[in-house]
């Protein structure tokens, strides 16, 4: 089964059409018919139509159609890594559609580098009750969490298509470079909630335990149910102890109103 994401969220949930523009929405009603890693219609990288739909950055280059929403699981919660009862935040990733990635995209797309102090900054501007959900959910295994969070964004924020400038329409006071940062974040954590991966496992009586173990086949099940698609289902410690999940999605462009 193939879960649909649409390419949309991830340009701060608004189409950038410009009323001076239609060769804009052209493009994205070209893209319209196009679901991410098959091979018809092709959406031209140069086009607005990437604006609309995940593709290729450059020409030739290969398009990021398989959108990975990633979770981490800890153990080490009471040393501050987040709560006990919920996994915490990865991040949201453009791979191509053969299992490959890019990363640290800025020279091909365009969109700048942050770092921590500066993402900080923006979302407690424009953001703030998403800040305030990534201080509980967002967290860093050393305990730098903005680090972290810059380094998401500077290696997988970068290669999406849809977060280029010229995509955003700005609201609250935003610039088109700040729309996509705060955009990006807040689809990470709307992805987030929209995964509770704790509350499907324990619905099924899969809890954390030091002594007891379940089946792969168990929680892939349970989660597959739910989601819809196959996750990646990622251990550590000799692979005894679970330490991640990934679900996949492919994106298509929504319906233009």
């Amino acid at each position: 089964m193939r879960f649909l994401l649409s390419a949309l969220t991830l340009a701060s949930g608004a189409l950038a059409l410009s009323p001076t523009a239609p060769q804009d929405a052209y493009s994205c009603v070209r893209a319209a018919p196009k679901l991410s890693c098959t091979t018809d219609p092709v959406v031209d990288p140069t086009s607005f139509g990437t604006c609309c739909y995940n593709g290729a950055l450059q020409a030739g280059s290969k398009e990021s159609g398989l959108v990975l929403a990633t979770q981490f699981w800890t153990s080490n919660s009471h040393v501050g890594q987040g709560p006990n009862n919920s996994f915490t935040i990865h991040g949201l990733w453009p791979d191509y559609c053969d299992g490959s990635y890019p990363q640290y995209c800025t020279k091909d797309s365009g969109i700048p580098e942050f770092n921590g102090a500066q993402i900080k900054a923006q979302l407690a501007q424009y953001a703030p009750s998403t800040l305030n959900y990534m201080n509980t959910y967002y967290k860093d295994i050393s305990g730098d969490d903005a680090s972290f969070w810059d380094h998401e964004y500077n290696k997988h924020g970068t290669c999406f298509s849809t977060l280029r400038a010229k995509c955003q329409i700005p609201t609250r006071g935003m610039n088109q470079t700040s729309a996509a940062l705060v955009g990006y974040f807040e689809e990470i954590v709307r992805q987030f909630k929209r995964l509770p991966t704790y509350d499907w496992l324990a619905s099924a009586s899969i809890l954390p335990s030091s002594t007891t173990t379940y089946p792969l086949a168990s929680i892939q099940n349970v989660l597959t149910s739910k989601h819809g698609g196959v996750p990646y289902i990622g251990c550590n410690k000799n692979g005894t102890s679970l330490s991640e999940v990934w679900y996949y999605y492919h994106t298509r462009v929504p319906k233009l109103l």
